[in-house]
């Protein structure tokens, strides 16, 4: 996990803005977002399965700019 969050804040904060309605994040479109951008982590997002480090991570700077996050994991 180390190696994915040396830069991800950065790929964090513009998933959240391109995934933002309002002022409401995709947790969902956030998380697939982020794995589009970087495909070379695609193993270690894998094995972390969709409740992890990485969501909690978008959620953590979402709430830091003041944006809710809607938690649309699971259909």
């Amino acid at each position: 996990m180390d190696h994915l969050w040396k830069s991800t804040d950065a790929i964090i904060q513009n998933a959240i803005d391109e995934a933002l309605e309002g002022n409401v994040v995709s947790l969902k479109k956030a998380v697939a977002l982020i794995r589009a951008k970087r495909p070379e982590l695609k193993d270690e997002l894998d094995e972390l399965g969709t409740v992890n480090e990485l969501s909690e991570r978008v959620v953590f700077v979402a709430s830091a700019t003041g944006k809710a996050v809607l938690f649309d994991l699971h259909e």
